[in-house]
């Protein structure tokens, strides 16, 4: 296949695309106005409550199966006090640099898992902590509120 680099085939595209972008959009509009009453009747059923209803619990399972798979990824347990319900661990930038991390990725937790997902569960830079922990480390400038303890208050 020519052009297998995707800069190359970016470039390309753009420029003919940018050749022929008249031609390209009567030929969508075509095709539109062709198959109209499909494309209409189609988004009808997307309105549906049904629909929505069925893409909402689609949703949450997959999300469900995503974090269930972050958490067994990073071993199951928080990595500062040992909690091991999963409903209270969550997922910890090690270098302190959440904030900037999903000002690039997108906000909440979703985009991080998938991110997460995406590159293999990568070990470094993360680590499971429970929301104590984790909210802990926030107000107490990096350290958790376990660490500042004395051994004997533990």
């Amino acid at each position: 296949m020519p052009r297998k680099e995707p800069e190359a085939r970016t470039a390309y595209n753009k420029a003919y695309y940018g050749e022929n972008a008249d031609r390209i959009k009567e030929r969508e509009m075509n095709k539109y106005w062709r198959d109209h009453e499909t494309i209409v009747a189609r988004r009808k059923t997307l309105r549906t409550p049904e629909y929505k209803a069925r893409e909402r619990e689609r949703m949450r399972l997959s999300y469900a199966a995503l974090r269930a798979e972050i958490v067994a990824a990073y071993g199951g347990v928080c990595s500062c006090c040992g909690e091991a319900e999963p409903k209270f661990l969550e997922l910890d930038h090690t270098n302190g640099d959440g904030a900037e991390h999903r000002r690039k990725i997108g906000r909440g937790s979703g985009p991080l898992y998938r991110y997460v997902q995406r590159l293999g569960f990568p070990q470094e830079g993360f680590r499971l902590l429970c929301a104590n922990c984790n909210q802990g480390r926030a107000r107490n400038g990096g350290v958790c509120p376990h660490d500042s303890l004395s051994p004997g208050a533990r």
